[in-house]
């Protein structure tokens, strides 16, 4: 059995693109039968090719999602909060193409697909902003894809630097949000890669603290030296 939303619940949600235009009254509605659940680490969400009956909400945490190629897992996104997973497969062949799993536990708002499907067919305007935000992924993946090749492993460690702060300029202090070994394998690269593209970032302010902190001294240098064609 599932309780209403609360408020602060919805309020909450509202942060997810797909929904940041709807009044709580309307989203309630929409998302009548979703259920909170508080997931451990390691908890799986869904597997591969596994049928898609539910969407989820990330709210809290981070879930990693990978598919096995060959006999080795790959992984493939690594979703934090505010994310929503699944729609490609609810709205598209109802099978999961990658398998999602938490990271040190995670807050996750989980959607019956069915019902919602049902409800979602009245409000065009959704639909619409369901696509867009579905050709915003899209848009990232191949981005992601053409760093892997075109940039080096320096380049790709600083551009997801860059994300872990909201700031334009100054210096920052960051703390990588998962461990070192996972953050390799999203850059496409190996751990000991890693260290030694944090190595070649200190030539641009970037450097480590005893603590497991990053200090960023002028994040305008660092984002300079992301997009530059070739490494000076």
């Amino acid at each position: 059995m599932t309780l209403p939303l609360r408020t602060e619940l919805l309020r909450r949600v509202q942060r997810v693109p797909l929904f940041a235009e709807l009044d709580r009254a309307d989203l309630a509605g929409l998302l009548d039968g979703a259920a909170l659940l508080r997931l451990p680490h390691r908890h799986t969400l869904f597997r591969p090719d596994q049928t898609a009956d539910t969407l989820h909400i990330v709210l809290d945490g981070h879930v990693e999602l990978s598919r096995q190629t060959g006999g080795r897992r790959s992984v493939v996104e690594v979703a934090g909060p505010d994310a929503l997973l699944g729609d490609e497969a609810v709205f598209g062949d109802g099978r999961h193409g990658t398998g999602a799993r938490v990271l040190a536990g995670a807050t996750v708002l989980a959607i019956p697909a069915g019902p919602f499907r049902t409800r979602l067919a009245d409000r065009p305007d959704l639909m619409r902003q369901l696509l867009a935000t579905m050709s915003l992924r899209l848009r990232a993946m191949l981005r992601q894809i053409a760093e892997l090749k075109l940039k080096t492993t320096a380049q790709r460690l600083g551009g997801f630097l860059l994300t872990l702060t909201a700031d334009e300029d100054g210096a920052a202090l960051l703390r990588l949000p998962y461990d070192k070994r996972l953050v390799a394998e999203q850059l496409g690269m190996q751990p000991e890669s890693l260290s030694r593209a944090l190595t070649r970032l200190g030539a641009v302010g970037v450097t480590a603290t005893t603590d497991g902190l990053l200090v960023v001294e002028d994040l305008v240098r660092l984002r300079t030296f992301c997009a530059e064609e070739d490494e000076p």
